[in-house]
């Protein structure tokens, strides 16, 4: 679930530069110039947040409730940087006011800079918005955003004063601002890889019913990991390419790391059809939020869907006999034969004895629906606290369903899973 604290901070920080801005308005300023630099300023601080929460760091994963839903704030920033550079390139006066020395204000070619990071983040905020373009031909391009981001600076540190003073109280906020991104770009460019990166071995490719379980052995130190942490998974080889994020499928404790893939896209089945053991993987994380143990309500809901398991199988096998939570866990797949891991799933659940199973069929005509749900529950549905990984069609419908029987969003966790 979103946490607040995160977009308070945000909007704090916003308010903060506007407050400052309004308070102090030099002299020269015209209504037309103070309104259009503010515009200006809020998109440049949105778009640091942005670059801010690219470095994946732990502590604003507290805050926002996990890297997916960073992700979400990430890519909802940079759209209204967008919006707000809009505006501000369309209001800014083109020229210097009546009586302005130009000769003080004359300055490295700000305007120009300013086009040109105008124009490079439309076009990328219109290739990060486009879902047809595929994440493999999305990632690389991205990269030209970190590019327009020293070209903003490059444009308002370089502009006349007459619209931006260096010394004001709102200017020394920017500045500042302007610091610490440099240092997130810095670090998310040439530091962050190198720092989260752990080397696996592949020991094992297990193919099952459309999804593949990849068996990692570890080179040095195992990676430390919760129940339903997800990681990103780099094939070291020429012929494999960008990273791919995947939910962490064994238990903390084990020897071995096993992420189990959907065969998706070109991806995914390749890694069924090519990978082989003894290959080199690069491991980045953890990371996720998709805690069920610290949940407030011991009574508890899980419903999966497809490769939404892997979550839950995680949780499954790292939970102990004197667990005390009762919970009601349903698996909706295509079918019996698709449903990966089932045995396992019954096994675990009359083994750990707190867990009750319910396997749901769509071509038996079991759908992951709260009203399936509801009628094999004992009690009210708001009695249970629910967690719920799948596809995002299932994940929206549950819900919304979940929201009109009276369940507060705070009782409702999902893992969101998207990053573009």
């Amino acid at each position: 679930m979103l946490r607040l604290q995160g977009i308070n901070a945000i909007i704090a920080l916003v308010i903060f530069f506007v407050v400052l801005h309004l308070a102090f308005v030099p002299e020269q300023h015209v209504v037309r110039t103070t309104m259009s630099t503010l515009l200006g300023g809020i998109g440049f601080l949105l778009m640091t947040c942005s670059v801010v929460l690219a470095t994946r760091l732990e502590v604003f994963e507290d805050m926002f409730g996990g890297l997916d839903r960073m992700y979400q704030v990430h890519r909802v920033a940079g759209t209204f940087t967008a919006v707000f550079a809009l505006v501000h390139f369309f209001s800014i006066p083109k020229e210097l006011p009546a009586g302005v020395d130009p000769l003080l204000n004359s300055t490295f070619p700000s305007a120009q800079i300013g086009m040109a990071s105008m124009v490079l983040l439309v076009i990328g905020l219109f290739v990060a918005l486009n879902r047809k373009i595929s994440y493999s031909r999305w990632r690389n391009p991205h990269k030209v955003m970190a590019l327009v981001y020293i070209l903003v600076i490059g444009h308002f540190v370089n502009a006349p004063g007459i619209f931006f003073e260096r010394f004001s109280a709102s200017g020394i906020l920017l500045i500042v601002a302007a610091l610490m991104g440099t240092i997130a770009l810095i670090y998310t460019m040439f530091g962050m890889n190198k720092r989260t990166a752990m080397r696996f071995t592949i020991e094992a490719v297990n193919s099952l019913e459309r999804a593949t379980e990849v068996v990692l052995k570890p080179v040095g130190d195992m990676l430390t990991f919760k129940p339903g942490q997800f990681a990103f998974v780099e094939i070291q080889g020429k012929e494999w390419s960008e990273p791919h994020p995947f939910t962490i499928s064994s238990a903390p404790g084990e020897d071995r790391l096993r992420f189990t893939m959907k065969v998706l896209g070109d991806w995914t089945r390749k890694v069924r059809e090519d990978l082989q053991p003894g290959g080199k993987v690069i491991v980045r994380g953890p990371y996720g939020r998709f805690d069920a143990s610290k949940a407030e309500c011991r009574k508890q809901v899980w419903i999966a869907g497809g490769i939404g398991l892997t979550p839950f199988l995680s949780k499954l096998r790292a939970m102990e006999e004197s667990d005390d939570r009762e919970i009601h866990f349903a698996y909706a797949a295509r079918s019996r034969e698709e449903a990966i891991f089932l045995d396992e799933l019954k096994s675990l659940a009359t083994d750990l004895g707190n867990v009750t199973l319910y396997p749901l069929f769509s071509d038996e005509g079991d759908f992951a629906r709260i009203d399936k749900v509801k009628e094999r529950l004992p009690g009210q549905l708001t009695e249970y606290e629910y967690f719920i990984c799948g596809p995002k069609p299932m994940v929206d419908g549950l819900m919304s369903d979940l929201k009109k029987e009276g369940i507060k969003r705070r009782r409702i966790h999902v893992e969101a899973f998207e990053f573009r």
